[in-house]
């Protein structure tokens, strides 16, 4: 379940690297897909049938911008799976981002949509922190399967 809980956090981080091309200028849309390699977890099952864990990991993006340009982003990713199950995501991440424009986070919430947790979509936000993206803000959608994800997403002025 945890393991699982990484791959949401994956697809973040892949959304977050495709976002480093963005121009500075502009809104810029971008679409990505990025692999994750094997997570390292923490937790365990609750009283009350449930679990509470956490993954870490590190991902590899590959991004295209609408114009066409390219780019490869690394990330490394935390996510984090919780009671009271509740509230609208079930699982939560964050991801730092680099590549070639500068470094950024993804934050994001994520829902399981088999019942194996082998596969999710997230919805997040990205915040830009150095280089064209200092001070920039910017949203991703993100799908992952196993180890995969793709996902779109914009940065905004």
């Amino acid at each position: 379940m945890v393991g699982r809980t990484r791959k949401i956090s994956l697809v973040i981080g892949v959304f977050a690297a495709a976002s480093l091309l963005a121009s500075h200028a502009q809104a810029e849309t971008f679409t990505f897909t990025s692999t994750s390699e094997e997570p390292t977890t923490v937790g365990g099952p609750t009283p009350d049938g449930g679990a509470v864990g956490g993954a870490f990991w590190t991902s590899t993006s590959e991004v295209t911008f609408a114009d066409g340009r390219r780019s490869t982003n690394t990330a490394t990713c935390i996510s984090m799976v919780q009671p009271p199950r509740d509230a609208i995501f079930m699982t939560h991440g964050v991801c730092d981002g680099t590549g070639p424009d500068g470094d950024f986070t993804v934050v994001n919430g994520c829902n399981w949509l088999n019942e194996e947790r082998t596969e999710n979509s997230c919805v997040g936000g990205l915040i830009g922190k150095s280089g064209r993206y200092e001070g920039r803000r910017g949203t991703l959608t993100i799908h992952s399967k196993g180890n995969k994800s793709t996902g779109t997403g914009q940065w905004y002025d």
